[in-house]
């Protein structure tokens, strides 16, 4: 192997490395995996390899005969930042690669990350432990229980970057909060608090932040003790009446973010994000 190859598997082993550190996958039990956002220095803030890991592990999950739960969690403070903006920048700007292809790679990329959630068989669930932004609040609406930490925030700021809503949450969120409330924070940037987001039925529980770890080992025990055939099937039953729905409106919005990410608007909107984060040394 001549000294060019081996510092491209260098670089690859590197990056395999430090994509499982930013994505912590713990098996609990055979019944129990917990994913982890883990990126700290960035808010946990999703690249396009962590979309792909976590996408990666729903599969894995939803074919093992054992599992009954999974759940997602963050490291630190943030639950997670959404999408990396930063990392899509430096996509959007690569002069390797044409704009259309990173496009179509992205919209890939986001529809089976999100078709992995639609899918998905066994009891999914979020714990909430901090703020959360972009499309760590839009899928929310997707799972089986959402957990808040008292500390937790909720915010889509979809306008504010130019975008359109994702994750089903156009068709998720109306449902749940009803159009004036799911048009506050779809539209209008408007941040929630625990208890904003509990009124409105997108969070199950709001636990006390200096309790939270210990009330999070509570409800998967309990998950854990009801018999797994029963609760497997009735997730099934209440699933198959919306699937096809959900799938259809997720194609929708994300052929609607791929338009908007060929706007001006969204390319100025994403530099403007970009200078200001350089600027406070985010």
């Amino acid at each position: 192997m001549n000294n060019a190859n081996k510092e491209l598997m260098l670089s690859i082993n590197d990056k395999s490395k430090l994509l499982f550190k930013h994505i912590e996958l713990i098996k609990k039990s055979s019944l129990h995996w917990e994913i982890i956002f883990n990126r700290t220095d960035k808010y946990n803030a999703i690249t396009n390899e962590m979309y792909e890991r976590i996408t990666e592990i729903f599969d894995e999950a939803a074919k093992d005969k054992e599992l009954i739960l999974l759940s997602i969690t963050g490291k630190g403070k943030f639950y997670s930042a959404g999408t990396d903006l930063t990392n899509s920048a430096e996509s959007f700007t690569s002069s390797t690669t044409d704009i259309e292809t990173i496009i179509k790679q992205g919209k890939n990329r986001l529809q089976k990350f999100i078709d992995s959630i639609i899918n998905f068989p066994k009891i999914l669930i979020a714990f909430v432990n901090g703020p959360a932004i972009g499309i760590s609040v839009s899928t929310l609406g997707l799972f089986d229980g959402v957990y808040a930490s008292s500390c937790a925030t909720f915010s889509l700021p979809f306008t504010r970057t130019a975008q359109s809503a994702e994750g089903c949450s156009s068709f998720v969120f109306p449902n749940l909060m009803g159009s004036i409330h799911a048009k506050e924070i779809l539209l209008f940037d408007r941040q929630l608090t625990a208890e904003e987001a509990q009124q409105r039925g997108l969070v199950t529980r709001v636990i006390d932040d200096n309790l939270f770890e210990n009330e999070k080992e509570n409800i998967c025990k309990h998950i854990l003790s009801l018999p797994k055939g029963s609760l497997l099937a009735s997730k099934a039953l209440m699933q198959r009446w919306n699937i096809d729905t959900l799938k259809i409106v997720s194609k929708k919005e994300i052929d609607t973010l791929e338009q908007r990410w060929l706007t001006e608007e969204f390319a100025e909107a994403i530099f403007t994000f970009i200078n200001r984060r350089k600027k406070s040394n985010l």
